[in-house]
């Protein structure tokens, strides 16, 4: 069974695909004080991340993050590039819109700021 976080007005959806190594991210992130829903997320991804055996996956499908969410996200990501460098290979997509130019932006920034396997990947709207 997948863990969850379920969506609200202004945080994201978090769920666990445990038999695809996968955690999947979407939605929007707009908290003022995200720092209660980024410490529960940092702790089902660690733990999840934990469960895998030598890989993992994170989908981030996100249509809008604020600066302070955005902060809360850098530094969760950092903490796995240290945590599990050399250990595990997570590797990171980052999904956005092809008409969203602010999420494809969001998705570069965190590129060079992440030393993890980090993909940006084109949603085509038909």
């Amino acid at each position: 069974m997948a863990s969850a976080i379920k969506e609200t007005r202004v945080t994201p959806s978090v769920i666990v695909l445990r038999d695809e190594r996968r955690i999947v991210i979407s939605g929007s992130s707009r908290l003022e004080d995200p720092s209660k829903f980024y410490e529960e997320f940092d702790r089902l991804l660690n733990n999840s991340i934990n469960e895998f055996k030598s890989y993992a996956y994170i989908d981030f499908h996100i249509n809008y993050i604020n600066s302070s969410s955005s902060k809360w996200l850098l530094h969760i990501l950092k903490g796995l590039q240290v945590k599990y460098q050399g250990l595990k290979i997570v590797t990171i997509n980052w999904f956005y819109d092809s008409d969203d130019d602010s999420m494809l932006e969001a998705g570069e920034v965190f590129q060079e700021l992440i030393n993890l396997p980090f993909n940006i990947i084109e949603n085509i709207h038909r």
